[in-house]
Parts: structure tokens; C-alpha cells; sequence
């Protein structure tokens, strides 16, 4: 045991290194990954965890960098590094206390109050104990102390309590069942995170820092509690940033789900039009052809009765294939292009996933049709750039010109070739829609500097 100790003694600043950085990188991954992308609550309230991560591996990281600058600066600078890491110390444990009340809002709306009462109960017991406490030496370390009891302990017990009730509410419902037991095993890290990093604390002269210290632990296994600490925040780092993974089945769900809705009113357009111009065709041609043998019977016969009633018969059948006719195809919209473009582009859907600007000049004078059909070409053409541009920005424009309306569908992702692509299902229908309303629609992409579509319709002469 005594050559653990030795070891830990010698590499202490690998230690320390090693354990900021794995809470600095789980908070940097996790506020890249989940800042935006996603409607889930869950999202949201993992910017609280982030800013722990990272506040709190830049103070662990501060306990190996101020001591060696102590050989080159004055007292007093090294005094106040250190009182800004107690400061650091404390926000990176508030952050943790704000994740597992944000995750609670919906069952405990009145968890933040509590998040700032213990913060305050903290900041005034830091400023008291600095003009009562003259070692500064002695108000670090119990500055340190009740910030693990009053913070890092309920912090961490709330953020596990908090996770489980999100796996539970939101991830559970999903059926994914790997991305639920990850988040639950994560819950049950932070839980022995409270234990580590909550209550083993540094040695005092009061109950219980006089028990359960860093010298116990240390004494008891030969283990520097920092270990055990980044064992825990690495194994924290693992289950969060792989349960990032939902964000990325949410967005692939959302956009299937689009897609799913634009083939099913393809089919339907298809089946009415067929309806159209196959089955009422067929009925209406057998009603002349009865209405044509009107003549040829005699006036209140048998067979003029059932004349007329084979010509009621099929008129009710003509009626009702146009009624499933119209509710077949998709309603045209009732409002001109742009409310409707601005109603598009402000679909939740597209809103939590990219950010889509809308820009025009003037209100495009268009039939109900080529709304419709200009509409589900942006729906379209927004929809690839969600599943395959990974843009973080899309702009759609209308402009008049020479006559011509041009619409233009533009993103910042990373392109393509359109001459070697094949071209997707989704490019195709929109060629089609544009020869539908009589205009051209062109492609044009780089790889890395995004795709823009555009699509001339001329004006129709009267």
C-alpha cells in the first residue's frame, strides 16, 4: 500500500490533469452535441451539465497549475487565483444543482428556489468568513468543505434523481432502450459522485469533515480520492455523451416522419388523380350512354323506371368518387406563398433543428396549385438539408424577375456533386413539382460550401 501511495504522491499533477480533463471534455461534448437539435426537454437542460463539466475541470485543473506558478508570483496573486478557484469550485457545483432542478421543473417547479437559497447561504457564509477567519489558508479550506456539503451533495443526488426521472418520462416512451439504461446508469454515477466528491471532503476539526476525509480514504485503500473522482467522472463522461445518441435518432425520426407524411399525400394526389380520370370517367360515360336510350323506351315503362333508376344509382356513385377524390388529395392552401412559406419555415420541426431564414420582396401573384406545389418543394428541400447537409443554416428567397418568380433554397452544409450523386427521391419530386406548374428547377453544390436550389417559375400569359 505504501509503494499506491508513493505513486499517487509522485504523479499527483497527472492526476489532477487527467481528472480535470475528463469533466472538461464531457462538458465540452456535451455542449456541442446538444445545444440545439432537438425538442426534448432533456436538451435544454443539459447546458447546466456542460457548464459543470467544464467549470469544474478548469478548477481541478487550477489545483495543478497554481501551485507551480507559486515559485514565480507574488503572495497576493496566488491568494486570489486561489479564492477565484474556491469561486469556480462553487459555480461548477450550482450548475449541477440547476441540471437536476431543470430536469425536475415539471414534478418540482420549486427546486430552483432551493438551488438559490443554498447558493446564497454559501456566498454569505464565503464574504463572512473572510473578514472573521484571518487565515486565508483556513477560509479556502472550509469554503471548499461546506461548498461540497451545501452544493456538490444535493447537486449531485438532484442531477442523478433527475436523469432517472427523465429516462423514465421522456426516453423510456421512445423505446430505445439502450440510450434508458445508459442515462440510468449515469444517474447511478452521480450518486456515488455525491458520496466522493459531497462527503469525502478535506480534513477539519468538526463532525463529520474529522471522519470522512480525503486522509480516511487515502489511508484506507492508498488511493487519492481525485482518482476514484476521475474513475467516476470518466465513466460519466462515457454514459452521457453516448446517451447523446437520442438527439441523433430524434432528428432522423422527425425527418423520416416528414418524409413518410410527403410520400403518403404523393400517393394520395396519385389515387385521386387515377379516381379522376379512370373510375368517374368510366361511370359518367355509362350515365350517357343510359341517358342515350332514353329515346328508344317507351315514356313510364318497366324498362324507363329502371333507366332512371341505373342513372340515379350511378349518379350517386359519380358523387361519392368525387367526394373521396377531394378528400384524397391535399388541400391547396388558402394562403398566398409567402404566410405560407413564413408558416413553413416556422414549424417547430425545422425551428429545432435549423435555422431557417425566409427573405422576399415582393408577394408572387400565383394560383392555389402552384402554392401548394411550391410550398412541398421547400418542405422538401429543407428536409434533405436536415438528413444530409448537416447545415446549421438555410435561407429560402423569393424574388421576381423578367416575369419569372425565382425561389432559391440555400444551406451552409457540406455539398455534394450533383453530377456523380445519383439523384435522391426527394430531388426527383421536386423536378416533378416543377414541371407540374410549368417551371425549372436547377441544383447547384460544392463539396464544403453548401447547396442551393433554385427554381424559375414563368409568369402564365393570359
Amino acid at each position: 500500500m505504501e509503494t499506491i501511495r508513493e505513486f499517487f504522491a509522485i504523479n499527483r499533477t497527472i492526476v489532477l490533469f487527467l481528472y480535470g480533463l475528463t469533466f472538461f471534455v464531457m462538458g465540452l461534448a456535451v455542449f456541442l452535441q446538444s445545444r440545439r437539435h432537438s425538442r426534448l426537454r432533456l436538451a435544454r437542460d443539459l447546458q447546466w451539465l456542460a457548464a459543470f463539466g467544464i467549470t469544474h475541470g478548469i478548477y481541478e485543473w487550477g489545483a495543478m497549475f497554481i501551485p507551480i506558478q507559486a515559485a514565480y508570483m507574488p503572495r497576493a496573486a496566488i491568494d486570489a487565483l486561489q479564492t477565484v478557484q474556491m469561486i469556480l469550485l462553487a459555480a461548477s457545483f450550482v450548475c449541477l444543482l440547476l441540471f437536476g432542478a431543470a430536469t425536475l421543473e415539471d414534478r418540482h417547479p420549486g427546486l430552483k428556489r432551493v438551488v438559490i437559497v443554498l447558493s446564497v447561504i454559501w456566498g454569505v457564509g464565503f464574504m463572512v468568513a473572510y473578514y472573521r477567519i484571518p487565515m486565508i489558508e483556513t477560509w479556502h479550506l472550509l469554503s471548499n468543505i461546506w461548498g461540497r456539503y451545501l452544493l456538490a451533495l444535493p447537486g449531485s443526488l438532484l442531477a442523478a434523481y433527475g436523469l432517472r426521472y427523465q429516462a423514465q418520462t421522456c426516453i423510456s416512451p421512445l423505446n430505445i432502450h439502450r440510450i434508458y439504461q445508459t442515462l440510468q446508469i449515469a444517474g447511478m454515477v452521480l450518486v456515488a459522485y455525491a458520496f466522493f466528491a459531497g462527503v469525502i471532503v478535506p480534513a477539519a476539526d468538526f463532525f463529520p469533515a474529522n471522519t470522512f476525509n480525503y486522509g480516511l480514504l487515502h489511508n484506507t485503500i492508498g488511493i487519492p480520492v481525485q482518482v476514484i473522482r476521475s474513475l467516476i467522472g470518466l465513466v460519466l463522461a462515457i454514459m452521457i455523451i453516448r446517451a447523446l445518441e437520442i438527439f441523433e435518432i430524434e432528428v432522423d425520426r422527425l425527418i423520416e416522419q416528414m418524409e413518410v407524411e410527403h410520400i403518403q399525400a404523393d400517393e394520395r394526389e396519385r389515387i385521386g388523380q387515377e379516381i379522376h380520370d379512370g373510375a368517374i370517367q368510366g361511370v359518367y360515360s355509362a350515365g350517357l350512354i343510359l341517358e342515350s336510350m332514353d329515346s328508344l323506351v317507351e315514356e313510364g315503362s318497366e324498362l324507363a323506371r329502371r333507366l332512371q333508376r341505373a342513372k340515379s344509382v350511378l349518379n350517386a356513385v359519380n358523387m361519392d368518387l368525387r367526394g373521396y377524390m377531394v378528400s384524397l388529395r391535399a388541400e391547396s392552401p388558402s394562403d398566398p406563398l409567402i404566410p405560407s412559406l413564413r408558416d413553413l419555415v416556422a414549424d417547430p420541426r425545422f425551428q429545432g433543428l435549423l435555422h431557417v431564414d425566409l427573405e422576399y420582396d415582393v408577394e408572387p401573384t400565383l394560383k392555389p396549385i402552384q402554392v401548394y406545389h411550391i410550398v412541398a418543394i421547400v418542405q422538401e428541400g429543407l428536409s434533405n438539408t436536415l438528413r444530409h447537409a448537416r447545415a446549421h443554416r438555410a435561407k429560402v428567397s423569393i424574388s421576381q424577375m423578367n416575369g419569372s418568380t425565382c425561389l432559391c433554397i440555400e444551406d451552409d452544409g457540406r455539398g455534394f456533386l450533383p453530377q456523380t450523386t445519383p439523384a435522391s427521391y426527394g430531388l426527383r419530386s421536386m423536378r416533378d413539382r416543377a414541371r407540374l406548374i410549368g417551371g425549372q428547377l436547377a441544383v447547384e453544390s460544392t463539396p464544403g460550401k453548401g447547396t442551393r436550389i433554385m427554381l424559375n417559375l414563368p409568369e402564365e400569359k393570359n
